[in-house]
Protein backbone atom coordinates (compact mmCIF):
# COMPACT_ATOMS: atom_id res chain seq x y z
CA UNK A 1 0.00 0.00 0.00
CA UNK A 2 2.73 2.38 0.90
CA UNK A 3 4.61 1.36 -2.22
CA UNK A 4 1.66 2.10 -4.49
CA UNK A 5 1.24 5.59 -2.98
CA UNK A 6 4.90 6.19 -3.37
CA UNK A 7 4.70 5.41 -7.08
CA UNK A 8 1.71 7.69 -7.46
CA UNK A 9 3.57 10.55 -5.79
CA UNK A 10 6.58 10.13 -8.10
CA UNK A 11 4.39 10.06 -11.24
CA UNK A 12 2.47 13.15 -10.15
CA UNK A 13 5.72 15.01 -9.38
CA UNK A 14 7.09 14.22 -12.85
CA UNK A 15 3.84 15.40 -14.44
CA UNK A 16 3.91 18.64 -12.47
CA UNK A 17 7.53 19.29 -13.48
CA UNK A 18 6.69 18.66 -17.14
CA UNK A 19 3.72 21.05 -16.91
CA UNK A 20 5.88 23.77 -15.33
CA UNK A 21 8.42 23.42 -18.15
CA UNK A 22 5.68 23.85 -20.71
CA UNK A 23 4.05 26.78 -18.87
CA UNK A 24 5.74 29.62 -20.90
CA UNK A 25 4.55 27.99 -24.11
CA UNK A 26 1.05 27.51 -22.79
CA UNK A 27 0.59 31.11 -21.67
CA UNK A 28 2.54 32.74 -24.59
CA UNK A 29 0.44 35.60 -26.01
CA UNK A 30 1.33 37.48 -29.26
CA UNK A 31 2.03 41.18 -28.76
CA UNK A 32 1.28 43.53 -31.68
CA UNK A 33 3.04 46.89 -31.61
CA UNK A 34 3.46 49.91 -33.92
CA UNK A 35 7.22 49.79 -34.38
CA UNK A 36 7.52 52.61 -36.96
CA UNK A 37 5.48 55.42 -38.44
CA UNK A 38 6.11 58.23 -40.94
CA UNK A 39 4.03 61.30 -41.77
CA UNK A 40 4.51 63.10 -45.09
CA UNK A 41 4.49 66.08 -44.94
CA UNK A 42 5.56 66.35 -41.32
CA UNK A 43 3.80 69.66 -40.65
CA UNK A 44 0.42 70.50 -42.16
CA UNK A 45 -1.30 73.69 -43.12
CA UNK A 46 -5.05 73.93 -42.52
CA UNK A 47 -6.77 72.05 -45.34
CA UNK A 48 -3.72 69.90 -46.13
CA UNK A 49 -3.73 66.17 -46.79
CA UNK A 50 -0.93 63.88 -45.67
CA UNK A 51 0.04 60.23 -45.87
CA UNK A 52 0.58 58.37 -42.61
CA UNK A 53 2.51 55.12 -43.00
CA UNK A 54 2.65 52.71 -40.02
CA UNK A 55 4.42 49.39 -39.48
CA UNK A 56 2.67 46.77 -37.33
CA UNK A 57 4.93 44.05 -35.88
CA UNK A 58 4.15 40.88 -33.96
CA UNK A 59 6.88 41.09 -31.33
CA UNK A 60 6.22 37.63 -29.87
CA UNK A 61 9.58 35.75 -29.92
CA UNK A 62 8.00 32.24 -29.85
CA UNK A 63 6.79 31.01 -33.18
CA UNK A 64 4.75 28.01 -31.91
CA UNK A 65 2.95 26.76 -28.82
CA UNK A 66 2.21 23.24 -27.74
CA UNK A 67 -1.22 22.22 -26.46
CA UNK A 68 -1.27 19.07 -24.27
CA UNK A 69 -4.31 17.06 -23.23
CA UNK A 70 -4.11 15.23 -19.87
CA UNK A 71 -5.92 12.25 -18.42
CA UNK A 72 -5.43 11.24 -14.82
CA UNK A 73 -2.60 13.75 -14.58
CA UNK A 74 -0.76 12.21 -17.50
CA UNK A 75 -0.28 13.82 -20.96
CA UNK A 76 -2.12 11.76 -23.56
CA UNK A 77 -2.19 14.11 -26.61
CA UNK A 78 -0.19 17.11 -27.88
CA UNK A 79 -0.84 19.63 -30.73
CA UNK A 80 1.58 22.31 -31.98
CA UNK A 81 0.05 25.58 -33.21
CA UNK A 82 1.71 28.64 -34.79
CA UNK A 83 1.40 31.73 -32.58
CA UNK A 84 -0.07 34.36 -34.92
CA UNK A 85 -1.95 37.57 -34.26
CA UNK A 86 -5.12 37.95 -36.32
CA UNK A 87 -5.68 41.58 -37.29
CA UNK A 88 -9.39 42.20 -37.58
CA UNK A 89 -9.46 45.95 -38.08
CA UNK A 90 -7.12 48.96 -38.16
CA UNK A 91 -8.49 52.52 -38.17
CA UNK A 92 -7.76 56.06 -36.95
CA UNK A 93 -9.84 58.03 -34.45
CA UNK A 94 -10.03 61.75 -35.20
CA UNK A 95 -8.53 64.42 -32.95
CA UNK A 96 -9.51 68.07 -33.00
CA UNK A 97 -10.60 71.14 -31.11
CA UNK A 98 -14.25 70.17 -31.01
CA UNK A 99 -15.36 71.81 -34.25
CA UNK A 100 -12.57 70.95 -36.66
CA UNK A 101 -10.30 67.93 -36.58
CA UNK A 102 -7.69 65.72 -38.20
CA UNK A 103 -9.33 62.59 -39.51
CA UNK A 104 -8.96 59.65 -41.86
CA UNK A 105 -11.76 57.83 -43.64
CA UNK A 106 -9.65 54.76 -44.43
CA UNK A 107 -10.43 51.52 -42.56
CA UNK A 108 -8.49 48.25 -43.03
CA UNK A 109 -10.60 45.18 -42.18
CA UNK A 110 -9.68 41.48 -42.04
CA UNK A 111 -6.01 42.02 -42.71
CA UNK A 112 -5.18 38.46 -41.64
CA UNK A 113 -2.70 36.70 -39.38
CA UNK A 114 0.64 38.19 -38.42
CA UNK A 115 3.18 35.54 -37.41
CA UNK A 116 5.78 36.18 -34.68
CA UNK A 117 8.60 38.48 -35.77
CA UNK A 118 6.84 39.55 -38.97
CA UNK A 119 5.59 43.01 -39.90
CA UNK A 120 3.10 44.67 -42.20
CA UNK A 121 3.08 48.27 -43.46
CA UNK A 122 -0.14 50.12 -44.22
CA UNK A 123 -0.87 53.73 -45.16
CA UNK A 124 -3.64 56.12 -44.23
CA UNK A 125 -4.58 59.37 -45.96
CA UNK A 126 -5.34 61.93 -43.28
CA UNK A 127 -6.91 65.36 -43.72
CA UNK A 128 -6.73 68.52 -41.62
CA UNK A 129 -9.87 70.64 -41.75
CA UNK A 130 -9.36 73.92 -43.61
CA UNK A 131 -10.48 75.90 -40.54
CA UNK A 132 -8.53 73.93 -37.93
CA UNK A 133 -6.46 75.94 -35.45
CA UNK A 134 -2.70 75.74 -35.27
CA UNK A 135 -1.35 73.35 -32.64
CA UNK A 136 -0.34 69.76 -31.90
CA UNK A 137 -2.94 67.04 -32.38
CA UNK A 138 -2.87 63.31 -31.63
CA UNK A 139 -5.14 61.18 -33.82
CA UNK A 140 -5.34 57.66 -32.38
CA UNK A 141 -4.44 54.48 -34.28
CA UNK A 142 -6.64 51.56 -33.25
CA UNK A 143 -5.71 47.92 -33.92
CA UNK A 144 -8.30 45.22 -33.20
CA UNK A 145 -6.44 41.91 -32.61
CA UNK A 146 -8.55 38.75 -32.44
CA UNK A 147 -8.39 36.96 -29.04
CA UNK A 148 -5.48 39.14 -27.93
CA UNK A 149 -4.79 42.57 -26.53
CA UNK A 150 -5.89 45.43 -28.79
CA UNK A 151 -3.54 48.31 -29.63
CA UNK A 152 -4.08 52.07 -29.35
CA UNK A 153 -1.27 54.40 -30.38
CA UNK A 154 -1.41 58.25 -30.66
CA UNK A 155 0.38 59.89 -33.62
CA UNK A 156 1.53 63.52 -33.07
CA UNK A 157 0.53 65.81 -35.98
CA UNK A 158 1.46 69.49 -35.97
CA UNK A 159 -0.72 72.11 -37.66
CA UNK A 160 0.98 75.41 -38.51
CA UNK A 161 -0.51 78.44 -40.28
CA UNK A 162 2.92 79.85 -41.15
CA UNK A 163 3.37 79.97 -44.91
CA UNK A 164 5.83 80.98 -47.60
CA UNK A 165 5.47 84.57 -48.77
CA UNK A 166 6.98 87.34 -50.89
CA UNK A 167 8.52 90.57 -49.64
CA UNK A 168 9.53 93.61 -51.76
CA UNK A 169 13.24 94.20 -51.25
CA UNK A 170 14.40 96.69 -53.88
CA UNK A 171 11.28 98.14 -55.51
CA UNK A 172 11.13 101.90 -56.25
CA UNK A 173 7.89 103.77 -55.71
CA UNK A 174 8.29 105.49 -59.09
CA UNK A 175 9.69 104.11 -62.33
CA UNK A 176 10.45 105.64 -65.71
CA UNK A 177 8.16 105.11 -68.68
CA UNK A 178 11.18 104.63 -70.96
CA UNK A 179 13.18 101.43 -70.87
CA UNK A 180 12.91 98.91 -68.07
CA UNK A 181 13.47 99.06 -64.33
CA UNK A 182 14.98 96.17 -62.35
CA UNK A 183 13.40 95.19 -59.03
CA UNK A 184 14.23 92.57 -56.40
CA UNK A 185 11.79 90.46 -54.37
CA UNK A 186 12.54 88.06 -51.52
CA UNK A 187 10.84 84.67 -51.22
CA UNK A 188 10.64 83.67 -47.53
CA UNK A 189 9.75 80.27 -46.02
CA UNK A 190 8.46 80.88 -42.49
CA UNK A 191 7.51 77.23 -41.96
CA UNK A 192 9.17 74.62 -39.76
CA UNK A 193 9.73 72.34 -42.74
CA UNK A 194 11.02 72.78 -46.31
CA UNK A 195 8.62 73.63 -49.14
CA UNK A 196 9.13 72.42 -52.68
CA UNK A 197 8.52 73.62 -56.25
CA UNK A 198 8.60 77.26 -55.16
CA UNK A 199 7.68 79.44 -58.15
CA UNK A 200 7.05 83.19 -58.41
CA UNK A 201 4.83 84.38 -61.26
CA UNK A 202 3.69 87.83 -62.34
CA UNK A 203 0.16 88.70 -63.37
CA UNK A 204 0.26 89.05 -67.16
CA UNK A 205 -3.05 90.96 -67.29
CA UNK A 206 -1.58 94.28 -66.21
CA UNK A 207 -0.25 97.38 -67.94
CA UNK A 208 3.25 96.79 -66.58
CA UNK A 209 4.80 93.71 -68.14
CA UNK A 210 7.37 91.71 -66.18
CA UNK A 211 10.38 89.90 -67.59
CA UNK A 212 10.76 87.07 -66.84
CA UNK A 213 7.11 86.51 -65.96
CA UNK A 214 7.85 83.26 -64.11
CA UNK A 215 10.81 82.52 -61.82
CA UNK A 216 11.46 79.01 -60.46
CA UNK A 217 13.26 78.68 -57.12
CA UNK A 218 12.76 74.99 -56.29
CA UNK A 219 13.18 73.86 -52.69
CA UNK A 220 13.22 76.50 -49.98
CA UNK A 221 14.50 75.21 -46.66
CA UNK A 222 12.83 75.93 -43.33
CA UNK A 223 13.12 79.56 -42.17
CA UNK A 224 15.23 80.52 -45.19
CA UNK A 225 14.88 83.07 -47.99
CA UNK A 226 16.05 83.70 -51.54
CA UNK A 227 16.17 86.86 -53.66
CA UNK A 228 14.82 86.98 -57.20
CA UNK A 229 15.11 89.82 -59.74
CA UNK A 230 13.02 90.83 -62.72
CA UNK A 231 12.46 93.85 -64.98
CA UNK A 232 9.38 96.04 -65.27
CA UNK A 233 8.27 97.39 -68.65
CA UNK A 234 5.48 99.97 -68.33
CA UNK A 235 3.15 100.76 -71.21
CA UNK A 236 1.24 103.70 -69.72
CA UNK A 237 1.70 106.52 -67.23
CA UNK A 238 0.10 106.93 -63.82
CA UNK A 239 -0.39 105.06 -60.55
CA UNK A 240 -0.63 101.31 -61.06
CA UNK A 241 -0.23 97.98 -59.27
CA UNK A 242 1.82 94.93 -60.10
CA UNK A 243 0.82 91.53 -58.71
CA UNK A 244 3.13 88.62 -57.91
CA UNK A 245 2.08 85.15 -56.76
CA UNK A 246 4.27 82.66 -54.94
CA UNK A 247 3.22 79.02 -55.24
CA UNK A 248 4.77 76.11 -53.38
CA UNK A 249 4.14 72.51 -52.46
CA UNK A 250 3.83 71.09 -48.93
CA UNK A 251 3.85 67.36 -49.57
CA UNK A 252 1.28 66.97 -52.36
CA UNK A 253 -0.60 70.10 -51.28
CA UNK A 254 -0.18 73.24 -53.42
CA UNK A 255 -0.52 76.66 -51.79
CA UNK A 256 -0.37 80.18 -53.22
CA UNK A 257 -0.06 83.69 -51.87
CA UNK A 258 -0.37 86.94 -53.86
CA UNK A 259 1.03 90.38 -53.08
CA UNK A 260 0.18 93.67 -54.79
CA UNK A 261 2.82 96.40 -55.09
CA UNK A 262 1.79 99.99 -55.91
CA UNK A 263 4.02 101.76 -58.46
CA UNK A 264 3.75 105.12 -60.20
CA UNK A 265 4.98 105.35 -63.79
CA UNK A 266 6.33 108.79 -64.69
CA UNK A 267 7.89 110.26 -67.81
CA UNK A 268 11.55 110.93 -67.13
CA UNK A 269 14.56 111.43 -69.37
CA UNK A 270 16.83 108.89 -67.74
CA UNK A 271 18.31 108.10 -71.16
CA UNK A 272 18.28 111.24 -73.29
CA UNK A 273 20.31 113.62 -75.48
CA UNK A 274 21.33 117.12 -74.32
CA UNK A 275 21.55 119.66 -77.19
CA UNK A 276 24.41 122.17 -77.50
CA UNK A 277 25.15 125.08 -79.95
CA UNK A 278 21.88 124.68 -81.83
CA UNK A 279 21.71 127.32 -84.63
CA UNK A 280 18.71 129.62 -84.87
CA UNK A 281 18.90 129.63 -88.68
CA UNK A 282 20.72 127.87 -91.49
CA UNK A 283 21.00 129.51 -94.94
CA UNK A 284 19.77 127.55 -97.92
CA UNK A 285 22.28 125.09 -99.30
CA UNK A 286 24.46 125.53 -96.21
CA UNK A 287 25.33 123.43 -93.16
CA UNK A 288 25.91 123.88 -89.46
CA UNK A 289 27.52 121.55 -86.91
CA UNK A 290 25.39 120.48 -83.97
CA UNK A 291 26.90 118.91 -80.84
CA UNK A 292 24.97 116.94 -78.20
CA UNK A 293 25.65 114.70 -75.20
CA UNK A 294 23.88 111.48 -74.29
CA UNK A 295 23.63 110.29 -70.70
CA UNK A 296 22.44 107.11 -68.98
CA UNK A 297 20.82 107.90 -65.65
CA UNK A 298 19.49 104.35 -65.22
CA UNK A 299 20.88 102.01 -62.60
CA UNK A 300 21.59 99.38 -65.26
CA UNK A 301 23.90 99.10 -68.25
CA UNK A 302 22.29 99.69 -71.64
CA UNK A 303 23.63 98.42 -74.95
CA UNK A 304 23.25 99.17 -78.63
CA UNK A 305 22.95 102.90 -77.89
CA UNK A 306 22.28 104.85 -81.10
CA UNK A 307 21.50 108.57 -81.59
CA UNK A 308 18.90 109.06 -84.32
CA UNK A 309 18.07 112.48 -85.89
CA UNK A 310 14.35 113.22 -86.27
CA UNK A 311 14.14 116.06 -88.82
CA UNK A 312 13.67 117.12 -92.43
CA UNK A 313 17.24 118.37 -92.50
CA UNK A 314 19.87 116.14 -94.03
CA UNK A 315 22.44 115.02 -91.46
CA UNK A 316 25.86 113.52 -91.59
CA UNK A 317 26.16 110.91 -90.22
CA UNK A 318 22.58 109.69 -90.59
CA UNK A 319 22.88 107.96 -87.17
CA UNK A 320 25.53 108.02 -84.46
CA UNK A 321 26.34 104.65 -82.84
CA UNK A 322 27.73 104.70 -79.29
CA UNK A 323 27.37 101.06 -78.18
CA UNK A 324 27.35 100.15 -74.48
CA UNK A 325 26.80 102.68 -71.69
CA UNK A 326 27.17 101.91 -68.01
CA UNK A 327 25.08 103.62 -65.38
CA UNK A 328 25.85 107.39 -65.16
CA UNK A 329 27.93 107.32 -68.37
CA UNK A 330 27.96 110.39 -70.68
CA UNK A 331 29.02 110.37 -74.36
CA UNK A 332 29.26 113.15 -76.98
CA UNK A 333 28.02 113.07 -80.55
CA UNK A 334 28.21 115.57 -83.44
CA UNK A 335 26.17 116.00 -86.63
CA UNK A 336 26.53 118.21 -89.69
CA UNK A 337 23.03 119.56 -90.38
CA UNK A 338 22.44 120.57 -94.02
CA UNK A 339 19.58 122.62 -95.44
CA UNK A 340 19.86 121.47 -99.05
CA UNK A 341 16.58 121.08 -100.96
CA UNK A 342 14.65 122.87 -98.18
CA UNK A 343 12.57 125.95 -98.84
CA UNK A 344 12.88 128.95 -96.51
CA UNK A 345 10.85 128.51 -93.34
CA UNK A 346 10.87 126.95 -89.87
CA UNK A 347 11.76 123.28 -89.40
CA UNK A 348 12.04 120.94 -86.43
CA UNK A 349 15.47 119.57 -85.62
CA UNK A 350 15.24 116.75 -83.05
CA UNK A 351 17.18 113.74 -81.74
CA UNK A 352 16.21 110.53 -79.92
CA UNK A 353 18.20 107.70 -78.38
CA UNK A 354 17.49 104.05 -79.20
CA UNK A 355 18.93 101.43 -76.85
CA UNK A 356 18.64 97.84 -75.68
CA UNK A 357 18.07 96.86 -72.05
CA UNK A 358 18.03 93.15 -71.36
CA UNK A 359 16.36 91.54 -74.35
CA UNK A 360 14.12 94.51 -75.13
CA UNK A 361 14.58 97.58 -77.32
CA UNK A 362 13.49 101.07 -76.25
CA UNK A 363 13.55 104.65 -77.51
CA UNK A 364 13.80 107.86 -75.52
CA UNK A 365 11.40 110.75 -76.13
CA UNK A 366 12.51 113.03 -78.98
CA UNK A 367 14.20 116.25 -77.88
CA UNK A 368 13.81 118.98 -80.54
CA UNK A 369 14.01 122.71 -81.33
CA UNK A 370 12.83 124.97 -84.17
CA UNK A 371 15.49 126.01 -86.72
CA UNK A 372 14.81 128.42 -89.60
CA UNK A 373 16.05 128.06 -93.16
CA UNK A 374 16.90 131.52 -94.56
CA UNK A 375 16.67 132.48 -98.24
CA UNK A 376 19.78 132.94 -100.42
CA UNK A 377 18.08 135.90 -102.19
CA UNK A 378 17.89 137.76 -98.92
CA UNK A 379 21.55 137.11 -98.35
CA UNK A 380 22.59 138.31 -101.83
CA UNK A 381 20.40 141.43 -101.52
CA UNK A 382 22.01 142.27 -98.23
CA UNK A 383 25.44 141.72 -99.78
CA UNK A 384 24.68 143.97 -102.76
CA UNK A 385 23.26 146.72 -100.55
CA UNK A 386 26.34 146.67 -98.39
CA UNK A 387 28.59 146.84 -101.43
CA UNK A 388 26.67 149.83 -102.82
CA UNK A 389 26.80 151.64 -99.50
CA UNK A 390 30.52 151.01 -99.35
CA UNK A 391 31.07 152.47 -102.81
CA UNK A 392 28.99 155.50 -101.99
CA UNK A 393 30.93 156.02 -98.78
CA UNK A 394 34.23 155.74 -100.65
CA UNK A 395 33.08 158.30 -103.24
CA UNK A 396 32.05 160.71 -100.49
CA UNK A 397 35.46 160.39 -98.81
CA UNK A 398 37.30 161.00 -102.10
CA UNK A 399 35.10 164.03 -102.80
CA UNK A 400 35.87 165.50 -99.36
CA UNK A 401 39.61 165.01 -99.91
CA UNK A 402 39.52 166.66 -103.35
CA UNK A 403 37.50 169.55 -101.91
CA UNK A 404 40.14 170.26 -99.21
CA UNK A 405 43.00 170.03 -101.72
CA UNK A 406 41.36 172.56 -104.09
CA UNK A 407 40.40 174.81 -101.18
CA UNK A 408 43.97 174.82 -99.85
CA UNK A 409 45.47 175.64 -103.28
CA UNK A 410 43.08 178.56 -103.65
CA UNK A 411 44.18 180.05 -100.32
CA UNK A 412 47.86 179.71 -101.22
CA UNK A 413 47.25 181.44 -104.61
Amino acid sequence: MFLINRKSIVINSISLLFFVCLLPQLIADPTVMITEYHLDPQTLLPGDQAELTITLTNTEPTSTKTNTDYQNGLPIDQTVDTIAATLNNVWISADGDGSYSIRSSENYEDIGALSPGSSITISFPITAHENISSGLYNPLINVDVDYHQDVQFPIPVRISSFSATLLPKDVPKKISSSGSTSITLTAVNNREAPVEDVTVTADINQSISVSPSSMYIGTLESESSQDISCSLHPSSLGEQEISFTISYRNGENTHTKTIDIPIEVIETHDVSPVLYNMPDAIPQDSSERVTLEIYNAKSDTITGVTVIPVTDFATSPSEYFIGSMDSDDVFSASFDVMSKDLEPGNYTLGFKVAFKQGNNYFESPTLSEQVAVSSNHMNSTGLNLGFILGIIGLIVIIGIILFFILWKRRIIS
